[in-house]
């Protein structure tokens, strides 16, 4: 018998100490008990940021008609900012959203009173309506902040306190939450922690990429074209020639790349420098990569002047939004003058690594026509392709 007494001495002991954990009494001689499955997550944990809230806990007693929850951030160190109104909010029971009010409602099914109080003394009280209970047990979400969308969506958040511990170390807050019945007597309590600790910045710097080719498309007749070099041979008076070149471009700067031509000086008669190949012009009109002109046989009459035209057109229809603009040679069917100068020919305004045309590549067509007053011989000059990706 004495050794049965023992054991049930232990059984009241240990039933002791586990009410003494979980509740305790209010001043008014009711028991208060602890919310369980408690939590507070908030949307960022940077120090003195701005951040929404979601408090998520269970109630253990009811909270009867006109009765209150008080949420209370660690006073001195949380910014309720003026401003947040019921707006604010977001009250979920038991898997049903709440109509929230700056007062509370009369009957059942109306609304929830939300008072704040601004500042680093803030809280925030919701009050019942004066005939609902909400049962034992209930699960209780408020939102706090710009993610509180049912009805209205929010437009302030609670500003975290400012950092305290060295870096890479916590601060940890405090947030009080309790229940009252309607005569502001204690029903539920349980005091939730907040930490806030500074970002964690993440850099990468992948390598860069670029694919810069030329190649040969179409010869010009009679001649030979390679990625390296164009030969006309053979020109005959009045009858044009064409060469095609393809250039292509793939890269992963974000900002696309632009391709540019431009030529070392005019072709030059290798026996008499003096002597050159013209550019392109129409009705006496030098065709330019803004403003590029059609096809114009040359019709020059003193020898060397206007005897012969030389110009190149793009088939990529996207180009920036200049002179002409972003199709300004028309579908190849408008040719630029060379000159010293760099001039675009293919344009992407993005990373790109496919093979479409106009995005990826262009074919560049050069054209040449001579008149009989042109004098014979060889001419030659250098072009010079660049590509330029912006990142």
């Amino acid at each position: 018998m004495k050794h049965l007494s023992r054991i049930g001495a232990v059984c009241v002991c240990v039933s002791l100490f586990f009410n003494i954990l979980i509740s305790y009494p209010s001043p008014a001689g009711a028991t208060v008990h602890q919310f369980y499955d408690a939590s507070v997550e908030i949307s960022d944990s940077l120090p003195a940021a701005p951040c929404n809230w979601t408090i998520d806990l269970k109630n253990v007693q009811d909270i009867p008609p006109g009765g209150y929850v008080v949420i209370t951030p660690q006073t001195g160190e949380f910014t309720i900012p003026v401003g947040m109104t019921f707006a604010d909010l977001d009250l979920s029971i038991a898997g049903v959203e709440q109509t929230l009010a700056a007062a509370p409602g009369i009957g059942a099914g109306s609304a929830w009173g939300i008072t704040v109080a601004t500042g680093q003394t803030g809280t925030l009280t919701l009050t019942n309506n004066d005939t609902d209970t909400v049962a034992a047990d209930s699960q209780i979400i408020v939102e706090i902040g710009t993610h509180a969308t049912s009805g209205t969506t929010g437009t302030h958040q609670v500003d975290n306190p400012i950092k305290i511990n060295l870096i890479g170390s916590a601060d940890v807050w405090r947030v009080d939450v309790a229940s009252f019945d309607s005569t502001a007597v204690e029903i539920d309590y349980i005091t939730l922690l907040i930490a806030t600790i500074e970002h964690v910045e993440m850099y990468a710097g992948p390598m860069p990429h670029l694919t810069f080719e030329i190649s040969s498309i179409t010869a010009p007749d009679g001649g030979d074209i390679s990625a390296s070099e164009i030969n006309w041979r053979g020109l005959t008076a009045l009858t044009p020639k064409t060469a095609v070149l393809r250039v292509k471009v793939n890269t992963d700067a974000q900002n696309g790349f632009i391709v540019y031509l431009k030529q070392d000086g005019n072709m030059l008669h290798f026996e008499d420098p003096t002597i050159d190949i013209d550019q392109i012009k129409t009705g006496g009109t030098v065709g330019t990569n803004d403003v590029p002109v059609a096809w114009s046989s040359p019709p020059g009459t003193t020898i060397g002047v206007d005897t012969g035209y030389l110009g190149y057109t793009t088939s990529d229809i996207t180009l920036n939004s200049v002179g002409n603009g972003v199709n300004r040679f028309v579908n190849t069917t408008r040719y630029s003058a060379f000159t010293t100068s760099s001039e675009e020919i293919l344009y992407h305004p993005e990373a790109t690594q496919s093979n479409t045309e106009g995005q990826d590549y262009a074919d560049i067509t050069f054209q040449i026509e001579v008149n009989n007053l042109q004098p014979s011989g060889n001419y030659s000059n250098d072009l010079i392709f660049i590509a330029k990706p912006v990142f």
